[in-house]
Order: structure tokens, then C-alpha cells, then sequence
């Protein structure tokens, strides 16, 4: 069963018992829509709330409606929604009176693909983050295009036992059926990396990174883990890549052959954040292809006119776009990385401007969103230029839409987006394909929640 049906089965189910007399006489139904991107999240965190006699103390009813950020923000400064959900702003001059921006949960929009006929059979495809500005430009039309090839064949990544960088050395040994790690300091390293953290990640060469160590710096590390082939190990002060090391010569990635398959692109037919993001990347990344500044409307951020001969389809919501790639051979979309995993759709590996091919997960997408930048209202600024290795480079940061003006309903939507980010998001975010706030963009949507019902 999907997210969004068990969250709509729990949902309803406390709909039904509030009617039938089980709440309090002040509960209210407060009911919020917008994006796409966010619904599967919203969900799980809805039916957790509602069910929440803690933190919801009123025993309100959370809903959520699906529509698309466009159609969100259009809802809720209509009124048709007591709370927005969007990644994308307002346009000049349409925000509604007292608007705040809440940053709720961030997430990898990830390129997903179906290609029968690839060898060996389901390989992970690798895409230059050009080749994805091209393919969605109708550029490169076949699945055989040598610049794809070209991405995909096996390489070797050196074997590399030691790093030094501002202070800080570290090095790796393969011990029996482990490897150990060691890292030491400089004083003024010490002084420098005080209050930051050390951590370690390793990454199977082509797969996803994943953490190994985090914890406050100190002037001496000793870490020792079980050791597995095609591994690279990335080592972090702070937000300082100290190195990237390999314990024996590695294999990178596979090589693949693929079908003379023609690409259908899948886009969306709604006024989409999951589109504005994706666009703003590829404009940021490469504007020589994508000449346009963003946008909702995927055919108003096109660099041209979008093709009419087939190669271009169209579907509704991020749970459309998997749905069709799901079901159709040679196409590829994008789209937030939980309705691709709950349909069995695979994600490419896109390289990011370390040059470094990522798959999208909740880790490489926090690696990223840790270079992002949050403005005093909220809004947050992606660094396109991010060297972060183990980054994955296109992602969206999901805002709840309410207003400073005081009211019942704005105070109970004020208590579930503090649910939302402090509770119900660092528990379950990760697990449902998203990335949980954390740091200096927590500490602001935090401030942000504050304002809400201060009219």
C-alpha cells in the first residue's frame, strides 16, 4: 500500500471518531494543500499529530490535499486552505497579507528512468549533471547517445592512504577484515575546529554514501570499521573536506550497453515547486542550455517550446511522473525520490560540481542543503557551486505557507509545524526518502513558527 493511502486511511479514521463524539467539543479541522513534493510527508506527519494527545491537546483534525505548489499558494490565499504547502514563492506582489515561510523538510528530486534492454540488467545509469540539462532539453533524444556511454564505463579510483588539510591528517589501513582510521590535529587545528564535528562516510563507488562516524572534534581520532571492496572513504571537519581515501586501488561504476531506445521525457502538466526547483537548477547549473529564469510551468521555463512529436509527455503530481515512467520504457522524469522508491522506479547517479557521481538519498541531499543559505524570511538559497563530494545536487526544501495574523486556526497550524519539524520530521523523514531539517536552516524555521498567530 502507498504512503499516501495508509496516511489517508489512518487520517479518515480519525475523522470518523472526532465526529462520532470522541473529541472535544473545540477540536477543529484544519486543512492545508499545495505540493505534491511534500504530500507523502505531510501525510505521515498528519496521521501522527491528529493521534498525538501531547502535542495536540486540542485533538484537532490535520488534512492535506495534494494540488501542486501552484495551486497551493493560489488555495491558501483564497482561504480554500487554512495552511500552503509549496517550494517555490510567491511571485512578486501576490503574497497574502502577514505571510511566513516555514521551511518544513527538504528532499532529493531525483531523475528517475525505466530502460528495458540495458546491460547488464539494472544497472544504475550514470548522468552528468550537462547530459541531464540536455536530455530534458530535448537535446540528446536516444538512450545510446555516446555522451551517455561515455558516463558509463568502469574506472579506477587510485588507492589513497592519507589526507592533510588545514591542520587536520588523516589516514586509513586495511587490518584483517576492518579498516582502521586515524586523525590528529594541529593546535591551531584544534582551536579552529573546536565546536565542529568530525565525520566519516564511505561510499561503494557508483552507490550511496553512507555515515560512519559524527562526533565533536578532538585532537585525536582512532575509528575502526568492517572493511568492503570498491570503498571511498570521505572525512569532514566541520564543513571541510579533509580528504577522500581508498584502502586499495577501487573499481568505479560498471560498464553499460544500452538500447537504441528513444528518451521520453515525463514533465508536469501542474503548476509545480518540484518543477521551479528543478528548473532553477538546471538554469543555475547550466544557462547556456537553460536560458530561462524559473518557473511553476515547466513549458514557461523551457528553453524553447516544449516538443510536440511524443518525445514530451505530461502527468499530474510527483506521484504522476513515477507513475508513468513506472509504466513506460525509455522514459525519464523528475521527482521526489519517495514516489520513486514506492513504485520500484530507479534513480540515476547525476554528478555534482566535485565532479562526483551521487545517488539522491536523505544523506547525500543533507550533505547538499548543509552549503544552503536562509533569508530573513525564510526562503531558502541553494549553493549550485557546492563541492561537497558526497552531495547530491538537486534538491528542494519543502515550506509550510501561514500568516502572523491571529486567529484558533492559525494557532493550531503554528502547533502542528512545530510538530512537523521538531518531532514528527527527525523521527521519520529519512526512512520515508526525505531529508529532516538540521543546523542553521532548523534554528530559522524554528523563528519562523514563532511568527505564526503573533498578529
Amino acid at each position: 500500500m502507498k504512503l499516501r493511502q495508509k496516511a489517508a486511511i489512518a487520517i479518515a479514521a480519525i475523522s470518523l471518531a472526532s465526529v462520532a463524539g470522541v473529541g472535544p467539543a473545540n477540536a477543529a479541522s484544519i486543512g492545508g494543500g499545495g505540493a505534491s513534493f511534500l504530500a507523502n510527508m505531510m501525510d505521515i506527519c498528519a496521521a501522527q499529530y491528529n493521534r498525538n494527545t501531547q502535542s495536540n491537546t486540542a485533538a484537532d483534525i490535520v488534512t492535506y490535499a495534494s494540488v501542486g505548489s501552484s495551486s497551493g499558494k493560489s488555495g491558501f490565499t483564497k482561504g480554500t486552505y487554512l495552511f500552503g504547502g509549496s517550494e517555490s514563492a510567491y511571485s512578486a506582489g501576490t503574497a497574502p497579507a502577514g505571510l511566513v515561510y516555514v521551511p518544513l523538510v527538504g528532499g532529493a528530486i531525483a531523475i528517475g528512468y525505466r530502460l528495458d534492454g540495458i546491460s547488464p540488467a539494472g544497472a544504475t545509469v550514470r548522468l552528468p549533471s550537462e547530459v541531464v540539462a540536455k536530455i530534458f532539453a530535448g537535446q540528446i533524444t536516444k538512450w545510446n547517445d555516446p555522451t551517455i556511454a561515455a558516463a558509463n564505463k568502469a574506472t579506477t579510483v587510485a588507492k589513497k592512504l592519507k589526507a592533510t588539510k588545514d591542520g587536520v591528517t588523516v589516514s586509513v589501513a586495511k587490518k584483517a577484515s576492518n579498516v582502521q582510521f586515524a586523525m590528529s590535529m594541529t593546535p591551531a587545528a584544534v582551536k579552529k575546529y573546536k565546536n565542529a564535528k568530525v565525520t566519516i562516510s564511505a561510499a561503494v563507488l557508483g552507490g550511496e554514501s553512507k555515515s560512519m562516524y559524527s562526533a565533536k572534534s578532538a585532537a585525536k581520532l582512532s575509528k575502526s570499521a568492517a572493511y568492503a571492496a570498491n570503498t571511498v572513504y570521505t572525512v569532514k571537519a566541520g564543513k571541510t573536506l579533509v580528504g577522500t581515501l581508498a584502502v586499495e586501488a577501487a573499481k568505479d561504476g560498471e560498464t553499460i550497453t544500452f538500447p537504441d531506445t528513444a528518451i521520453r521525457v515525463v514533465h508536469r502538466s501542474d503548476g509545480s515547486g518540484t518543477t521551479n526547483n528543478f528548473i532553477n537548477y538546471l538554469n543555475k547549473s547550466h544557462p547556456a542550455i537553460w536560458t530561462k529564469v524559473t518557473s511553476d510551468t515547466f513549458s514557461s521555463g523551457f528553453p524553447t517550446t516544449v516538443p510536440t512529436d511524443g518525445s514530451f509527455q505530461s502527468a499530474k503530481g510527483n506521484e504522476g511522473l513515477a507513475s508513468y515512467v513506472r509504466d513506460n520504457n525509455g522514459s525519464i522524469t523528475y521527482a521526489e525520490l519517495s514516489y520513486l522508491e514506492e513504485r520500484g522506479v530507479k534513480a540515476a547517479a547525476v554528478s555534482n560540481p566535485a565532479g562526483k557521481y551521487v545517488l539522491p538519498s536523505p544523506t547525500s541531499s543533507a550533505v547538499w542543503l548543509d552549503a544552503a543559505e536562509v533569508a530573513a524570511d525564510g526562503l531558502v538559497t541553494q549553493n549550485f557551486a557546492a563541492t561537497a563530494a558526497d552531495a547530491y545536487p538537486i534538491n528542494a526544501v519543502s515550506y509550510g505557507l501561514s500568516t502572523t495574523a491571529k486567529s484558533a486556526t492559525n494557532a493550531s497550524v503554528k502547533s502542528f509545524f512545530a510538530y512537523f519539524l521538531d518531532v514528527c520530521a527527525p523521527k521519520n523523514a529519512a526512512g520515508a526518502g526525505y531529508t529532516p531539517l538540521t543546523g542553521a536552516i532548523l534554528v530559522k524555521a524554528d523563528a519562523q513558527v514563532a511568527k505564526i498567530n503573533v498578529g
